[in-house]
């Protein structure tokens, strides 16, 4: 019996691994593909021959099985606690004028410029070095290119005027709906419509920003937002294009997801205005209100992680967010915990691999009451405006941004489980698909003459 154990075993270890290699080829991943093969072929000599070569009994076949057994069990069966997302009490609402994305469109000579630094001077000397750097998706960038760069600020350019459509008066005649029906309708409605996962959450007032800082409202106005739901949803990037990152496709797809999910969260908003309900999209570009990580994690997507994204248990980091916040009566979900705040505190790829270094590779902090690794922006957008696309190498080496494939998911679902398989699919990551990611870095010497020109030609206007 034990000899049929240990044959089933090693079979189902060595099937495991070409599975792996064939997916790993699909995704074009050459190391991850070799190496499972290789693998593969070691652990069936070695395994085989203490069967057939070296016809060990059973005793001793019983020792290499049962630790074989025990690594599978010790990957999904829970050992310790997986430890929740940690918020505390939140007592402060963030203003949006302080947002780096805010910040940077403060232009010197304006009222808006003079107001803020006088708020603010620590930011002046960091956003003024910031504007100096070419715009993103305009000439100087490193991987600026006349035809795709103009697309993709084309893109944003529709996202912008959409922003005019996110609120409006809801129909004077409610109509009565039944709380489960709705929220499975709302649910549905979502999903048809083009997102690939949504949640509701019970809208904390302390998710929503204080001041406007960005979009077709006035600047610096108070944002009364007293919803009681929001509606969030995400959105998948597609995965060949995350792997081109930092390069313009991941932009692209950027682009793109934000402008399905403006769509999305319009319609959505002006739908629920025609039940009698009030109802706001917030939709990049910017018309946000409220801030759309914590929303999202309550509404239970996902949760926060070591990059400063909502990590998706089904898509990982490669995912855009859009909501609807209403007073229209749902059902709210719950937040969820599938072991991210521990695999994130041993990985630290996305730290490894950011080339701004904005990212920290140190345990989180306490934020404002929440436990997260706190981002540098300024290093972030910087770093954007140098290269001319939105980055996105930390989306692109998560772990958790593996497609949802047979192999993929079976970690995942230790991950859920145990804290051990977060220590074992850490190393697993690394040896497969290495730590420290290789990409195109473009040619300096041709991006130094294009900021030239571009700063030139600014003077001279």
């Amino acid at each position: 019996m034990i000899s049929l154990f240990y044959l089933i075993t090693g079979g189902a270890f060595s099937v495991f691994l070409i599975v792996l290699a064939i997916y790993s080829i699909g995704e074009k991943k050459t190391r991850a593909a070799i190496i499972s093969l290789i693998s593969s072929t070691v652990l069936c000599f070695i395994w085989y021959s203490g069967y057939t070569l070296l016809s060990f009994p059973d005793y001793l076949l019983a020792i290499p099985l049962t630790f074989a057994l025990l690594l599978v069990v010790l990957f999904f069966v829970p050992f310790g606690d997986v430890h929740p997302l940690s918020i505390g009490e939140v007592k402060k609402r963030v203003d949006e004028r302080d947002v780096i994305f805010s910040r940077e469109e403060y232009l010197p000579g304006t009222e808006q410029y003079e107001h803020y630094y006088r708020l603010r001077p620590e930011f002046r000397e960091i956003d003024n070095h910031i504007r100096d750097l070419p715009e993103l998706l305009e000439p100087g960038g490193r991987y600026y290119d006349p035809v795709k760069s103009t697309s993709i600020d084309h893109i944003f350019d529709v996202i912008e005027n959409l922003t005019s459509q996110v609120d409006g008066p809801a129909s004077s005649k409610r109509i009565n709906v039944s709380q489960t029906e709705i929220t499975s309708e709302i649910k549905k409605l979502v999903l048809l419509l083009g997102a690939d996962d949504v949640g509701i959450a019970k809208l904390n007032p302390m998710w929503v920003y204080s001041h406007v800082g960005r979009g077709p409202e006035q600047w610096g106005t108070p944002i009364e937002n007293n919803h009681k739901y929001a509606i969030v949803f995400c959105i998948e990037m597609n995965y060949s294009r995350v792997e081109k990152a930092p390069k313009l496709p991941v932009t692209e797809e950027s682009a793109a997801c934000y402008l399905r999910g403006s769509h999305i969260s319009v319609s959505l908003a002006q739908y629920i205005r025609s039940l009698g309900y009030p109802a706001r999209a917030h939709v990049s570009g910017s018309n946000y209100q409220i801030m759309l990580p914590p929303v999202a994690y309550d509404a239970g997507l996902g949760e926060l992680g070591r990059i400063g994204y909502l990590i998706s248990p089904k898509f990982g980091a490669r995912i855009r967010l859009g909501a609807i916040t209403t007073d229209l009566p749902l059902i709210p979900d719950k937040p969820i915990a599938f072991g991210v705040q521990d695999f994130c505190a041993k990985c630290r790829k996305c730290a490894i691999n950011c080339p701004s270094g904005a990212i920290p590779k140190g345990a989180p902090e306490s934020v404002r009451g929440v436990e997260k690794w706190p981002l540098n922006v300024e290093k972030c957008l910087q770093f954007w405006r140098q290269t001319g696309s939105d980055c996105g190498l930390c989306m692109r080496v998560c772990p958790y941004s593996h497609p949802s494939t047979f192999v993929h998911n079976i970690v995942r679902a230790g991950l859920k489980r145990s804290p051990i398989a977060h220590t074992l699919s850490v190393w697993g990551d690394d040896f497969l698909y290495g730590r420290k990611i290789k990409y195109d870095r473009g040619s300096s010497k041709k991006n130094n003459s294009v900021i030239k020109r571009h700063r030139d030609h600014e003077s001279s206007s």
